[in-house]
């Protein structure tokens, strides 16, 4: 009887022994990946073979940077960003931070970096793609005259840094100052309606959109440019109706250089007081 008592003693010694011996095996184990993780970051840190580096000979860029997919941004502004990450370990560079950063530029639509082991940043950019030119207002250090600059489909301001070429069209009422969102809108309404009419977009040299549901476009004619109030819908229709009738109009009123479409079916002449966009 007394041996019988003694074995429930004994096995929980020997698990209580089991516990002790795995946990002390788990710490040894956490300290040993923990060391070995630390001798790891250690050595990605330091070890120059992980070096970004910038060259001497290589003025202004930095041969352990690769910089894809630009056109028009600013290049020394992507190089600028990476400035702080040469002569560091390729390891310390926050990738997503540098995303971040480079979306901040105004032609980067998109970006993705990454890294190339042993010592290499590769950065491929999406640019934003221009749908038109923009007459900005007047600056306040400016001589009076209107700005030009170019505009994406998200109503992002751009300004070319390269020479090139655009066959676009022209936007006015639109405002640095205004929310992204207010631009946003307004390039939309002026897309839309180019696109409602069709062909005879090409016969338009500028929209003007400061008023979103009450458009106003410059339409060129034999005798040089009209000014045509076409309001927010039936775009099509009423310059239809406009090209069907110039000739009379043109005879009858050949004065007017402003008419207003907005009525489907009639024409009317707007006096010279009125505002002329585009002059």
């Amino acid at each position: 009887m007394p041996r019988q008592s003694q074995q429930p003693g004994i096995f929980a010694d020997i698990r209580w022994g089991r516990f002790t011996f795995w946990l002390i095996a788990g710490m040894l184990l956490m300290v040993t990946t923990l060391f070995a993780w630390h001798r790891t970051e250690e050595f990605l840190i330091k070890d120059s073979r992980f070096q970004v580096v910038e060259a001497d000979d290589f003025v202004g860029q930095s041969p352990n940077l690769t910089v894809e997919g630009i056109h028009y941004a600013s290049a020394s502004q992507v190089r600028h960003i990476f400035a702080k990450d040469f002569g560091r370990s390729l390891y310390l560079v926050p990738i997503e931070k540098r995303r971040q950063e480079l979306l901040e530029i105004d032609w980067v639509e998109d970006a993705t970096v990454s890294k190339v082991w042993p010592d290499t940043l590769r950065v491929h950019i999406h640019e934003r793609q221009p749908v038109a030119f923009v007459r900005l207002p007047p600056g306040r250090a400016s001589d009076g005259l209107s700005r030009f600059a170019l505009i994406d489909k998200d109503g992002f301001i751009l300004r070319p840094r390269v020479a090139a070429q655009f066959t676009l069209p022209v936007i006015s009422g639109i405002s640095e100052s205004e929310p992204i969102e207010a631009r946003r809108a307004r390039v939309h309404r002026a897309l839309g309606m180019l696109k409602d009419v069709g062909s005879l977009a090409s016969q338009i040299s500028e929209v003007d959109v400061s008023d979103p549901n009450n458009l106003i476009v410059a339409e060129h004619v034999a005798s040089g440019v009209v000014n045509l109030i076409i309001g927010d819908e039936n775009y099509a229709q009423r310059l239809q109706n406009f090209l069907a009738n110039y000739q009379e109009i043109r005879e009858k009123r050949p004065d007017a250089t402003t008419l207003d479409l907005r009525v489907d079916g009639a024409i009317t002449a707007v006096g010279d007081k009125d505002k002329h966009f585009g002059q």
